[in-house]
């Protein structure tokens, strides 16, 4: 405001001052920009210099801690190496011991040591017998190098293989559960693993012992293998007792003896101390300290740098990107709250839909349910978070594998729509039209799935009802017709791949039609109700009874071996209808005829065997009812002559 009302001042002055021959300067208006130009630049340049202080002085704030913080994680990973590394040296040790404890588990040679502990056997019989048979099982341990086998006195039973020639005293005792193993060099100044097992007898009392002597290859091979704790440190495998140490240099392994109070120079290495298993030998691993700090170093400078150019860049930019920032800032309110709104009618959508909606995450566990879904199925929505959706999965035999299908839709083509059964709260079983959509993000990731459905129990309901119609007797409820055929066809099938037989059996009822005309249509339907009910009392769950109509039935009979238990059925049935019937307050006496046809003998197909039963069943009304005739007459008169007998 006073830039812009000064120039008629000047104007107005300079007037008077020439008019006095006194010339005034006039300021020109991009002084006011330099000035503006060079109050953004030291504004920049301040909000640089505070950046750079503040990061400057937040980095040495963190620096340190940072820098004791990764020594401090360096030395706990070598510790953790050292560990790994003598743990891996104590199951070799182990390894060599249960070695050694197997060659005193032979009972035929223990129990000839036994012998001569008593005095029944001399040392020089107890050795020719010990040493062919140690000798067979050091064959079938390439890595044991020798073996010496002492009696209870100590006294030397035998001795195999390549063994130090200072010869080991007795140990003090011990059952040797556990190592300690020791370490020996031969006179070709090859080092050894010694290890030792006592030798018990029956009733748990020492009688002897061996010393087994192992190449030490895998163990050197352990101990030179330094790669986790890095190429500069060195390995020493020294007792708990610190007189002996084992240490690799370039001519190879070199056994030692050390004095335990010496120490290392703490200055210049850092030494870790891993015990092997049962304190008997430690793992020493020497580090150079230096090696540390430089690590540590090397972890904190490139942060550093990474924060200084970061703090510069950062710097530079404020002061050029805060209008972009800003412009970016409103442009995403405003995408956000378009966002928000079509959030909202989603969820408006969501609650008031009248199809039921579920929500599930990639794992398929429920994420939200709407109210319409709670109304359909019971299920309040709470207790339903993070359930997975397949425990409100109705039981079904084939569930997992259309599970399975259905995922694998989805997976392929993003969509899938279908019938699926719920279990509802009350128990009962809801059969749902279902659409199941995938939401993805704009990388194509999995994020939801979407399951709209509609309740079409009742609908499905009715269809089973017309499906059970059109294939069940209205009046019984057996299978008619058409079903017989169909099952027929399949039993066929079945026998024909397992190799077994089957039989159709045609029964007629005998003296069902004076029944019939007498008492009236309502009592035959009535009588037809109760044969049903009595014929399928002797049948098998697996057996098949349909009524082809009138007083006609079948009967399918599988997995028969022979005809016999066929014949034996059809007794039975004639035997079960030769019983007296109640109807409409009238007892009234019926019988049957029933004819047997075989597969594969008498037809292969049901067509066939029922055509070939029917011929049966007329066989048996001839030979004067309330009997049963095979469709083979042969066959028939075998199994009714058998029967007789």
């Amino acid at each position: 405001m006073d830039d812009a009302s000064s120039p008629p001042s000047r104007y107005s002055e300079g007037t008077r001052a020439a008019t006095r021959g006194h010339p005034m300067p006039i300021r020109s208006s991009s002084s006011a920009s330099h000035r503006i130009q060079r109050l953004h630049r030291r504004v920049r340049v301040l909000a640089a210099l505070g950046i750079l202080a503040t990061a400057l002085l937040a980095g040495l704030a963190t620096a340190l801690p940072f820098y004791l913080s990764s020594r401090d994680s360096l030395e706990s990973m070598t510790r953790l190496n050292a560990e790994a590394q003598a743990e891996a040296l104590h199951h070799q040790l182990r390894r060599y011991q249960d070695v050694a404890n197997q060659f005193t588990s032979r009972t035929e040679i223990r129990q000839r040591l036994a012998a001569y502990a008593r005095g029944e056997l001399s040392l020089a019989a107890l050795s020719d017998f010990s040493t062919p048979r140690l000798a067979d099982a050091m064959g079938q341990a390439a890595e044991v190098a020798g073996l010496i086998r002492f009696g209870p006195d100590g006294e030397v039973v035998a001795i195999l293989g390549q063994v130090p020639e200072e010869t080991p005293l007795a140990p003090n005792g011990g059952t040797g559960s556990g190592y300690p193993c020791r370490l020996r060099v031969t006179a070709d100044n090859e080092l050894l693993v010694q290890a030792c097992a006592p030798i018990l007898d029956e009733e748990g009392e020492r009688i002897g012992y061996d010393l087994v002597f192992f190449h030490a290859e895998h163990l050197l091979s352990l101990l030179a293998n330094s790669e986790r704790l890095g190429r500069d440190a060195s390995l020493h495998l020294r007792e708990a007792n610190g007189h002996l140490e084992l240490t690799l240099d370039e001519s190879g392994p070199v056994l030692i003896a050390v004095d335990p109070a010496a120490g290392s120079d703490a200055a210049t290495q850092v030494t870790f101390e891993a015990p092997l298993g049962d304190q008997n030998w430690r793992l020493l691993v020497s580090v150079p300290a230096q090696r540390f700090r430089d690590e540590a170093l090397s972890v904190l400078l490139w942060p550093a740098l990474g924060v200084l150019l970061l703090t510069l860049g950062g710097a530079l930019l404020v002061s050029r990107a805060l209008h972009p920032v800003l412009a970016r800032v409103a442009r995403q309110a405003q995408r956000l709250e378009h966002s928000e709104q079509e959030l909202r009618l989603a969820a408006s959508v969501f609650r008031h839909a009248r199809e039921a909606i579920l929500i599930t995450d990639r794992h398929h566990a429920i994420v939200e349910v709407n109210p319409a879904f709670t109304q359909l199925t019971g299920h309040p929505c709470r207790p339903l978070i993070g359930r997975p959706l397949t425990e409100l999965l109705a039981p079904r035999e084939d569930l997992a594998m259309a599970t399975r299908q259905v995922l694998e839709t989805l997976d392929r083509e993003d969509v899938w729509q279908g019938e699926i059964r719920y279990r509802c709260a009350s128990g009962e079983t809801l059969v749902a039209l279902q659409t199941i959509s995938a939401v993805r993000d704009a990388d194509g990731t999995l994020l939801r799935h979407i399951h709209i459905f509609n309740d079409i129990s009742e609908q499905k309901a009715a269809e089973e009802e017309i499906r059970h119609q059109a294939f069940h007797d209205e009046l019984t409820g057996l299978p008619n017709r058409s079903l017989l055929l169909a099952r027929l066809e399949r039993a066929i099938h079945r026998a024909g791949q397992g190799g077994h037989r089957l039989a159709v059996l045609f029964l007629d009822l005998d003296h069902f039609k004076p029944v019939n005309d007498t008492l009236g249509h309502q009592a035959g339907d009535d009588l037809l109700k109760q044969v049903a009910r009595r014929l399928g009392g002797r049948l098998r769950e697996r057996d098949t009874l349909a009524r082809l109509g009138g007083d006609e039935f079948v009967v399918v009979l599988e997995g028969l071996s022979r005809p016999a238990p066929a014949a034996r059925v059809a007794e039975s049935l004639v035997e079960a209808l030769l019983e007296p019937f109640t109807v409409a307050g009238e007892r009234v006496a019926i019988g049957v005829s029933v004819g047997v046809a075989l597969y594969p003998g008498d037809g292969a197909d049901g067509e066939a065997l029922l055509k070939a039963a029917d011929v049966a069943m007329y066989r048996a009304k001839d030979a004067g009812r309330n009997t049963w005739r095979l469709h083979d007459r042969t066959l028939d008169e075998v199994l009714r002559t058998g029967a007789s007998s």
